[in-house]
């Protein structure tokens, strides 16, 4: 294993509080908190310190959306690991969401304005959950091929939506090295949809007030209704 130095140790702790901290402006006050110069004052430097960890707001968005896919998306892993089921997987993203609203938001919620994320680096982390949601869909589309038992929905071909309208989402999963069938991806799709929108939902106070205690069961519901 490589040793860092001094400096590249330090430069590191920097760089995670930096990130802790914008974590925690997002917490507080959503994306319009945050702030480098206040950064800098709790980190107890010039502003002029800080553009040496990061450029700009944009790069400091990047950072924070960056871990914020990493973090749900370990939460996922760490879920799954001890039971390997899409229910699992949607109320881990459920929870993760109640825990932090505001960078929900940031990654799932409305785009922000005049910001682009750039692809290299955050397609990977953005999309490891659902990359884990297609191998539990194709595993579960296996374990029914081999009990040679047809479930409504699982198996068989896609019978809406022309094959190239899934084109992009077949590039994506190559590109990853997976290669699932067009059913495989539609039901992904299907599932994804699905967990997202009720989340965003709950979180966005679309269905009004009154879900707190049962959030849960409503997703147990939906998961439900879905086949899984």
């Amino acid at each position: 294993m490589t040793e860092t130095t001094p400096r590249q140790r330090a430069r590191i702790e920097t760089e995670a509080q930096i990130t802790a901290i914008g974590n925690r402006m997002v917490d507080d006050d959503g994306v319009d908190g945050l702030s480098l110069r206040a950064i800098a004052r709790e980190l107890g430097v010039v502003s002029s310190a800080v553009y040496r960890y990061v450029k700009s707001r944009d790069e400091l968005l990047t950072i924070l959306i960056r871990d914020a896919f990493t973090q749900i998306a370990d939460a996922v892993d760490e879920a799954l690991a001890g039971e390997r089921s899409v229910e699992a997987l949607a109320l881990t993203m459920l929870e993760w969401s109640r825990a932090h609203p505001n960078r929900w938001a940031l990654i799932y919620g409305t785009p922000i304005a005049d910001y682009e994320a750039p692809r290299e680096e955050t397609v990977v982390p953005g999309t490891r959950i659902m990359v884990a949601l297609a191998q539990l869909v194709a595993e579960d589309d296996r374990a029914s091929e081999r009990a040679s038992v047809p479930q409504s929905g699982k198996t068989g071909s896609v019978t809406q939506g022309p094959e190239r309208a899934l084109a992009p989402l077949r590039d994506g999963l190559e590109e990853l090295g997976l290669d699932y069938s067009d059913a495989v991806i539609m039901r992904t799709v299907t599932i994804w949809v699905a967990v997202i929108g009720l989340i965003n939902g709950l979180r966005f106070g679309q269905f009004g007030p009154g879900f707190d205690e049962i959030e849960g069961e409503l997703m147990r519901g939906v998961i439900g209704s879905l086949g899984e």
